[in-house]
Order: C-alpha cells, then structure tokens, then sequence
C-alpha cells in the first residue's frame, strides 16, 4: 500500500486530492497531522501483515523518526530512501507537472532546497535518473533488506 503524504493532507481539509490548498494548509502544525496520520495509517497496514511504501519529503528529522518508529514497532524491515537530483532537474520536473495531488510549485521547492535536509541514516538514491532505472535500484534495495531480516518491508521516500 502506498500512503501518501499529499493525499492525506487533501484528505484532512475534506477535498478531493487534486484540489489546490491554500498557503495556511501547509504550516508546519498542519504537516505535524500529516505525518502522524501517515505514519498511523502505515502502523494498521503493517498490523495486518501488509507493506507499506510512504511517500513524502521528509525533510524535518522528526517526520523520519515517526515514520522508521512504525515500521520498528513491528519488527519489520525498514527501507529509508532520500532521492536526490539536481535543482535544475527538479525545477523543470516540478514546472512541467500537470494533475495529480502535489500543491508543489517551483517556488515550493526553492524553499525545500534552501533546507539543504539530508538524513543520515537514509540511502540516497541519484534521482536524475530515469524513473524504471530509479525504481529498479529501490526494489533490488528493498528486497536485500526484507530478505536480510526475512520480514516484510516497510519502506519511506
């Protein structure tokens, strides 16, 4: 299952996903809830014996810590990905996306780079990549780690 931070936000605010949020949605109180439904949300899926990939920035070491502490209360495999690309690749990326549920704009990500997060403890991955050859090093990853702890794999990008 795949447990989406931009889903749940718009889920939260009664819209449906591909509606544009205001500015006041995204304070940092608000993703607090988002993060802590995601990782609630990955906790019963995990219960239940399911996988769970959670898709999100991550970008404040307590979202990180929320997330890896649901998979680690179950005893599974967890799998932090941090993608990493250049700017200008993701400037064009952002500016040329159309639909789908990211209220993301390029002057969002010009603050999100200006955090310059990197977790430590997460694997980065090259981005810039083509997205068959990125998901192809995340499930050889993901495997050798679920098969290391013979235990289903939770995973967080």
């Amino acid at each position: 299952r795949i447990v989406e931070s931009d889903r749940i936000r718009k889920a939260l605010h009664g819209v449906p996903a591909e509606t544009k949020l205001p500015d006041r949605a995204y304070r940092p109180e608000v993703s607090d809830r988002v993060y802590s439904e995601m990782a609630w949300r990955a906790d019963l899926i995990l219960a239940e014996g399911g996988s769970v990939v959670a898709d999100a920035v991550f970008d404040r070491p307590a979202d990180r810590e929320r997330i890896e502490t649901a998979a680690n209360s179950r005893d599974v495999a967890f799998a932090g990905f941090w993608l990493e690309a250049d700017p200008l690749v993701l400037w064009q990326r952002v500016s040329e996306r159309r639909g789908g549920p990211s209220d993301a704009t390029v002057d969002i990500l010009s603050r999100q780079l200006q955090r310059q997060a990197t977790p430590s403890t997460w694997r980065k991955v090259d981005a810039d990549r083509k997205l068959a050859d990125i998901a192809a090093e995340l499930a050889k990853v993901s495997d050798a780690a679920a098969s290391a702890r013979d235990a289903p794999l939770k995973t967080a990008s």
